[in-house]
């Protein structure tokens, strides 16, 4: 029996040893994923920088993926790469990807998506000619699958930042049949639809949700596979397109901007109404509910949505004007004497920010300067984080040992060592936290000076919020 050892050369084996390909894509074939002290060593350092890279980072129904059995995981593609990697960490074991075949002709990308085991697939748009090898891929992830290696296969085919499913693409039925078939529909497969919803696709420091769902059994459906293929494949996409819905936060195309706006505008006026948690899942569920309705209600009354917009766009100029967010009228408005108090922590603060902003600047500012290069700006947070990944412990290494060379004593060189990553990490959490106060005192600001315009903001929030609770009511 023959067995393909995934390790650091498996792109190049992959796409340059077509005999290789040949002995080793057979459907009988199983396959082995050989995991070096390396490689574990850097899924551990990863998912570490991976889980502090988002403020929040939440991750529900991990216990619906079954254990010992073939397994497809299917998420909604919305932030290029870091897609990827929110599944492999989430599921916390190694998981080969399909990703489309353009994004591997940069050197470096592709280096990067060899790390996380990403294997390309091919498409009208790559040629005619390279669809041929689309064939070698299908056999390779059935003898992945059949080795209950979890398969990572993204099936709206690219990414958009939009929060919202696309249409399906059939290749993961395709692959999910092909695979139960070679093995008479006893390989029990599973295809898990999963949920990924992030506050920001571009910078670090937000909240990034991961929802597996219901697992879909494809030899449930081999009675209907044999007797019409295409058929059941159709009925397929249609069920996992909606059990993806169930897992993420979807907006359809038409009135997305307003309903966007009123799931972020109203979902705290259920919180307090609710006396609900303020937890990112339950922001979620709330959020999809918030969705639902006002989408049911446009389509049965599209002058409330005209209505709406009207209004928003009034109540947002006027925001504009005075430099102000929605999300301060949202919230528990504090007192001013905790905005004293926190500005003043913030002064007391200020030598630790300065010390740590001033030693992390350049590991933390050169990716994001890299990363602003690239036109997909969907790709950013994934250069970002690939090259801030390696570029901060170099540099660090560097710093360090140049400290070393000047001080004397142990202790010092540990202390300096350690203050490197730590004040670093507090001096981006508190530059996000001092822009955040400056708009507070703007807030108050207003309050205090203009407090007309102030209470005019008031009832305009107001009467809005009674719109939603009407259209979503009804």
């Amino acid at each position: 029996m023959q067995f393909f050892i995934f390790d650091t050369c498996f792109f190049y084996r992959f796409t340059h040893s077509k005999d290789l390909q040949q002995q080793l894509f057979k459907m009988e074939e199983t396959v082995r994923f050989r995991r070096p002290l390396f490689y574990k060593l850097l899924y551990v350092y990863m998912s570490w920088l991976h889980r502090l890279y988002y403020r929040r980072l939440t991750i529900v129904g991990a216990e619906k993926i079954p254990a010992d059995t073939p397994i497809i995981f299917a998420p909604n593609h919305q932030n290029a790469l870091m897609d990827a990697l929110a599944v492999l960490f989430a599921a916390r074991q190694p998981v080969v990807f399909l990703a489309r075949a353009d994004i591997f002709k940069k050197p470096f990308v592709a280096k990067i998506l060899n790390i996380v085991k990403m294997l390309p697939i091919y498409r009208i748009r790559d040629g005619y000619n390279s669809l041929e090898r689309n064939q070698e891929v299908f056999d390779n992830t059935v003898g992945v699958l059949k080795s209950k290696i979890p398969l990572c296969i993204l099936p709206e085919g690219n990414h958009e930042g939009l929060k919202r499913l696309r249409p399906l693409k059939k290749g993961i039925f395709r692959i999910a049949f092909q695979s139960e078939e070679s093995n008479s529909f006893n390989l029990n497969l599973h295809i898990i639809p999963v949920g990924l919803d992030y506050s920001n696709y571009f910078n670090p420091g937000s909240d990034l949700t991961i929802v597996f769902g219901t697992p879909i059994r494809i030899a449930d459906y081999a009675d209907s596979y044999r007797e019409n293929e295409q058929k059941t494949i159709n009925t397929l996409m249609k069920l996992l397109a909606e059990n993806m819905r169930s897992v993420m936060i979807h907006i359809p195309e038409e009135h997305y901007a307003l309903t966007y706006e009123i799931s972020e505008m109203y979902a705290p006026n259920v919180w307090d109404t609710h006396n609900v948690k303020r937890q990112p899942f339950n922001s979620f569920t709330i959020k999809q509910y918030i969705i639902q309705k006002a989408t049911e209600a446009f389509g049965q009354d599209p002058e409330k949505a005209a209505e709406l917009t009207a209004s928003l766009s009034e109540y947002n100029s006027k925001l504009k004007m005075f430099g102000l967010k929605d999300c301060f009228f949202q919230d528990k408005q504090p007192c001013f004497l905790s905005i004293v108090i926190e500005t003043l922590l913030t002064i007391l603060l200020l030598p630790i920010h300065i010390y740590g902003f001033i030693l992390n600047y350049l590991p933390y500012k050169i990716p994001v300067l890299i990363a602003a290069k690239i036109k997909d700006k969907h790709f950013q947070s994934s250069i970002h984080f690939g090259i801030g990944v390696f570029m901060f412990p170099l540099y660090y290494l560097i710093v360090i040992s140049a400290f070393c060379m000047f001080a004397d004593g142990i202790v010092p060189k540990l202390l300096f060592g350690l203050t490197l990553p730590i004040t670093g990490f507090f001096a981006f959490y508190n530059y996000m936290h001092i822009k955040k106060l400056r708009l507070k005192l703007r807030f108050f600001m207003l309050k205090f000076t203009h407090p007309e315009q102030y209470k005019n903001l008031c009832t305009d929030r107001a009467s809005i919020i009674n719109q939603i609770k009407q259209t979503i009511n009804r």
